[in-house]
């Protein structure tokens, strides 16, 4: 269970030469050794996630025919290892090795995560210089915050709220990582968990509240304090939050300036793609082909708000989110399965009765708002987030008082 969940989460986001794909392929050295010690290990077994992976696999054959690109072999090979990975971790719950030991694991490795990434932040000048090429985007890399503070949280309440189990030093290394990398994402989702931290510790103990302001003012401090070490032209702290607010507001600002324009663009581009034939709208374009196919439509919509398309032009690939991998790439069929996947997670979380489960669906829910800004389907850790029997079914499984497999 170490290594397995070693490579998951450390390695989701390293790339070799732009291509993430180094968990992958440890996972499937681990698969494979583990097949060769125990033939009967790895079992199929037959149930929405495998019906799921087979749609994925004919769309990865439909989307290599599309593209005319063999490297598409690939991408059959990853959704095989997402299957079986998220069968072993089922396994590991049928076979009692999944306890508190195992939050604590999610936790360090997430740690260690965010440890590499950040140090990479300072050692290179530029952290743009190495994402997408030897580490994926800032705005998909922070999604291993989902797993760090949902084990933290565990870690921190099953100490009844001790101040040795708040973590505050790792959680500190984190903050300073978000805030090298520029990542709104990862600081947002972060004061967002502060916040709850707070209400929650104080509600159960209000003896807690002067615990809980001393760690918002050193967070705070942290904060500033590393905007001004690593940022040329910091400003004071929230400035490019009100800046981002008055571009919206500001009736005289053109859409270029807009603050995520692009994102909104990609939004309508997707939406207009899957509405434009019934073969779009049933089952997308294929696997991994919105880079491609959704050039038109998002060049169709800079033309007509009039903003340049300039840099789409060629063949550059278009860079597109998870939303585009699920909606454009996969159609109705891929949205649906999708939507039961969280469906029926939301529903095993609360079903284990968990203490804090609350806070495990609202951080369900945070995987969309990845799928809008980033590609997340890059590591096999991005299914496991919201798969049911997945990661973050498996935390509330860990510290439900029954810790029974639920269906």
């Amino acid at each position: 269970m170490k290594v397995f969940l070693f490579i998951l989460i450390v390695f989701s986001g390293l790339q070799i030469s732009g291509y993430a794909l180094v968990d992958v392929l440890l996972l499937g050295m681990f698969f494979f050794l583990i097949v060769i010690v125990n033939r009967n290990s790895l079992k199929i077994k037959f149930d929405a996630i495998l019906f799921f992976c087979i749609y994925i696999l004919l769309q990865v054959i439909r989307g290599m025919y599309v593209l005319n690109d063999y490297r598409m072999i690939y991408w059959l090979y990853f959704f095989v290892i997402v299957y079986f990975s998220h069968q072993y971790l089922v396994d590991l719950f049928r076979k009692s090795r999944i306890d508190h030991h195992f939050v604590e694991m999610i936790f360090n490795y997430s740690l260690v995560y965010f440890i590499i990434y950040g140090l990479l932040g300072v050692i290179v000048s530029n952290p743009d210089d190495f994402q997408g090429i030897f580490w994926i985007g800032s705005s998909g890399a922070f999604l291993v915050v989902i797993p760090l503070v949902c084990s933290h949280f565990y870690i921190f309440h099953n100490s009844g709220y001790s101040i040795a189990k708040l973590k505050l030093p790792s959680m500190m290394l984190y903050l300073v990582t978000a805030v090298v990398h520029q990542s709104r994402t990862g600081m947002y989702i972060f004061f967002i968990y502060l916040i709850f931290l707070v209400f929650q510790a104080t509600a159960v103990n209000p003896k807690k509240l002067g615990l809980m302001v001393c760690v918002i003012a050193l967070t705070l401090f942290t904060w500033d304090a590393t905007r001004d070490t690593f940022y040329t032209n910091s400003g004071s702290t929230g400035d490019a939050e009100m800046l981002m607010a008055q571009s919206m507001l500001d009736e005289s600002s053109g859409l270029e300036d807009q603050a995520d324009i692009d994102r909104i663009l990609m939004v309508i581009s997707i939406y207009n793609k899957f509405v434009s034939s019934p073969v779009e709208l049933l089952i997308g374009s294929g696997w991994y082909t919105s880079r491609e196919t959704l050039k038109p439509f998002e060049m169709q919509i800079r033309s007509r708000y009039g903003l340049s398309s300039d840099h789409m032009q060629g063949d550059t690939p278009l860079q597109v989110t998870s939303l585009a991998a699920i909606v454009s790439d996969t159609g109705l069929v891929g949205l649906l399965f999708i939507l039961y996947f969280f469906f029926k997670s939301a529903r095993q979380i609360l079903q284990t009765q968990a203490p804090g489960r609350i806070i495990l669906l609202l951080f369900l829910m945070l995987n969309w708002l990845f799928f809008l800004v980033a590609y997340s389907f890059t590591n096999v850790l991005g299914f496991l987030l919201f798969l049911p029997n997945g990661i973050l079914v498996s935390l509330a499984r860990v510290n439900s008082p029954s810790n029974q497999l639920v269906k």
